[in-house]
């Protein structure tokens, strides 16, 4: 068996951009995660059950601790992502890694935040975590 070739996960950050040209890392990530889905209508026909697929539908969730200072150049605060929240802005999504040029893992696409939360639990640091659901099919590569 030959050695895999793993990536780690602080190599791939989670960016925002709301021109989907100048993007900015959500800072301090825990974690994130892609889910894509495909529904299946069934109809059950004397000839047997015959299914279609509807659209691809996806979302992204990502989970970080509060940090209140960012480096405005290159990193998006949690304030800012509960401004586009709060604003119903249409957002630009990318994760990639590797220079850019020619990723490994790359996912890129434009939709909406549309949850948001903040968690302060007893011993621990406050965290936010959002909920980005996409507009369209993504733009994917693993």
């Amino acid at each position: 068996m030959s050695v895999p070739t793993t990536i780690q996960s602080n190599q791939v950050p989670l960016q925002l951009s709301t021109d989907g040209v100048t993007y900015k890392s959500v800072v301090c990530k825990k974690s994130w995660n892609f889910n894509g889905t495909t529904p299946v209508n069934a109809e059950e026909t004397d000839c047997g059950v015959e299914k279609g697929l509807g659209a691809v539908d996806w979302t992204m969730d990502f989970e970080g601790v509060l940090n209140t200072t960012p480096n405005t150049g290159t990193e998006m605060s949690a304030a800012a992502v509960t401004s586009l929240w709060v604003n119903q802005t249409l957002t630009y999504i990318k994760t990639q890694t590797g220079d850019g040029v020619t990723p490994n893992m790359y996912i890129q696409g434009s939709g909406y935040i549309t949850d948001f939360k903040v968690t302060n639990s007893v011993g621990n640091l406050i965290a936010f975590s959002f909920t980005f659901n996409g507009v369209g099919t993504p733009d994917i590569t693993i």
